[in-house]
């Protein structure tokens, strides 16, 4: 507050500081596209960065409404024109504008998408705030681009889904690997015995144990709860019996304990 009440008066102790064309340049070079938006929701203004967001000259953009000035592609959908389509009541940019004209409040960093005709698709940020321009009401928009930065962002969380399916694959081949080695190496020692007419019943029983723990090894991984890792030769892999909520000593999971 402090630092706005300085401004304030330094504007007001200087009043001939900055001329017309030095507000305008200055608007011109912010680092953000800014345009200034009337009752009638028409641009009346549009910085350069306005201009280059939408490959357009600055009069190819004043005195249109928002959809037809920025080049969105749903306003020609209605022969009214923008902001008479069907996908315009679902349209944020449009209702944030709205808002701000009737409730004369701010909005600040509204997260949307549109799809442009030059551009395509594009994720935007987009902040309102009211002011009176000659004794009338407008609205100042800002629009950042946040399409690179979402894309980044979605890229990273499906690097990180893949990781974690890649560690979860290696847990379980980790752990089923190990029964199946022992079931494979109990059946030839079975498939031996029957051919000599001398089956033993502590292979058949080991052969039973393996598979039953193929079967704990299946409900653990359908009770996982939690996204724990651990060390396996040179690799990360999921470490099951602390990521899932029972535990592989329990010769039932599945009976309730009394």
């Amino acid at each position: 507050m402090s630092n706005e009440i300085k401004i304030k008066e330094t504007i007001l102790d200087f009043p001939t500081v900055f001329s017309k064309d030095d507000i305008l340049r200055v608007i011109n070079n912010l680092p953000i596209a800014v345009a200034v938006i009337d009752t009638d929701l028409k641009l009346v203004l549009a910085n350069r960065m306005v201009c280059i967001f939408v490959n357009k000259k600055d009069n190819q953009l004043v005195g249109l409404v928002g959809g037809a000035a920025l080049g969105c592609i749903h306003h020609e959908d209605a022969p009214e024109g923008c902001g008479f389509g069907k996908e315009c009541s679902k349209c944020k940019l449009r209702m944030t504008v709205n808002d701000t004209f009737e409730n004369t409040k701010g909005h600040f960093q509204v997260e949307t998408s549109m799809t442009f005709k030059s551009i395509g698709r594009r994720h935007l940020r987009i902040t309102t705030q009211p002011f009176q321009l000659q004794k009338r009401t407008a609205v100042l928009l800002s629009i950042e681009d946040i399409t690179n930065a979402k894309n980044y962002e979605r890229a990273k969380i499906e690097k990180e889904k893949l990781t974690a399916v890649v560690r979860t694959a290696g847990a379980i081949c980790h752990e089923i690997n190990q029964p199946l080695m022992v079931i494979l190496g109990f059946s030839e020692l079975l498939i031996d015995e029957i051919a000599h007419g001398q089956i033993q019943e502590e292979n058949v029983k080991e052969i039973r144990d393996q598979a039953q723990r193929l079967a704990e090894i299946t409900n653990k991984l359908m009770a996982i709860t939690q996204y724990k890792t651990k060390m396996y030769l040179s690799s990360e892999i999921l470490d099951l019996d602390a990521a899932s909520s029972i535990n592989i000593s329990d010769p039932n999971p599945d009976k309730e304990k009394e």
